[in-house]
């Protein structure tokens, strides 16, 4: 996730609709599995994040995540002026599934769309792989290398699980499963704050589809995600850091410190990258390297 603009979404009735989709979804599911998932909760707690090996607590069945990124990317995108056909939104097409096959994930049906908002540098990611890239930051990203980097970054958000570990997180908080089955049942009451708790952890705003940030841990997670799948598709990621360098740029020094903000700072950003740059260069010496893709393409005066 990246937010250095104005959140995309609908109204308060567009987001009352995906609260209400997202808590029939979640009953369904509730309904139909709740004892497998209680009785396997040890070994569904037990799985790896890709890359960097880390051990995740995630509850969350992958397939009822993929419904539910799927039904808000659809009522997101309907409030948005989505480009279709233009060079750009081929661009982010192609850079997107290449970046896909390097994932590697079969049942994603991945979409990669672009945004018309020049104001807005921004990116973002809903679970199953359902993306988003706004024109305001090409400029920032500069060249396909870059793009390679963004949109890497956010199929690591996917692939990660990121939204289902936030929302396993929240369930543990709220009493786990059980407590999610008997409130779905109609047998215990959870508070609106407690339903807005659960539906956000998903990474969408209770009311107007806002996509919320997600944490430190997992945005630096992406950025090495992302780094090593634009270097198993043959871009340099040596590009990477660069593209943070240039973020910088573009918001004038004026982020948040780190302590203040959900996400990192550029520097402990590039920091990080560069820790893992010599296992990403490896990974690229073994790709088929493509021609070009340093060459700027976009500049702030692309978009005036």
């Amino acid at each position: 996730m990246w937010w250095l603009g104005k959140p995309g979404g609908g109204g308060l009735n567009e987001g009352a609709h995906l609260a209400y989709s997202i808590r029939m979804k979640l009953r369904a599911i509730a309904h139909f599995t709740a004892l497998t998932l209680l009785t396997t909760t040890a070994l569904a707690a037990c799985v790896k994040v890709p890359v960097t090996g880390r051990r995740q607590f995630n509850l969350i069945p992958d397939g009822l995540m993929r419904e539910i990124g799927a039904s808000t990317y659809r009522s997101m995108l309907a409030e948005e002026s989505v480009a279709k056909g233009s060079e750009n939104a081929k661009v982010i097409d192609r850079v997107g599934n290449s970046i896909a096959q390097s994932a590697n994930q079969k049942d994603y049906s991945w979409k990669f769309k672009l945004i018309q908002d020049s104001d807005t540098i921004n990116a973002w990611c809903l679970p199953g792989g359902k993306i988003a890239i706004y024109t305001g930051i090409l400029p920032v990203v500069e060249n396909e290398a870059g793009l390679a980097f963004v949109t890497g970054h956010e199929v690591g958000h996917a692939t990660a699980h990121h939204g289902a570990e936030r929302m396993s997180q929240q369930l543990a908080i709220l009493g786990g499963l059980a407590g999610l089955y008997l409130y779905l049942d109609n047998k215990s009451e959870m508070n609106d704050k407690q339903i807005a708790t659960v539906i956000a952890a998903a990474g969408i705003g209770a009311q107007g589809g806002v996509i919320l940030p997600f944490s430190r841990l997992h945005e630096k997670e992406a950025d090495v995600i992302g780094m090593m799948y634009m270097a198993k598709a043959g871009y340099p990621p040596s590009e990477a850091p660069k593209v943070w360098t240039r973020m910088e740029n573009a918001t004038g020094g004026s982020a948040l410190p780190a302590i203040l903000s959900t996400h990192p700072n550029n520097d402990t950003r590039k920091e990080n990258l560069r820790d893992w740059l010599p296992k990403a260069k490896k990974r690229y010496s073994r790709s088929n390297k493509k021609s070009g893709t340093q060459q700027t393409l976009w500049t702030n005066s692309s978009f005036k």
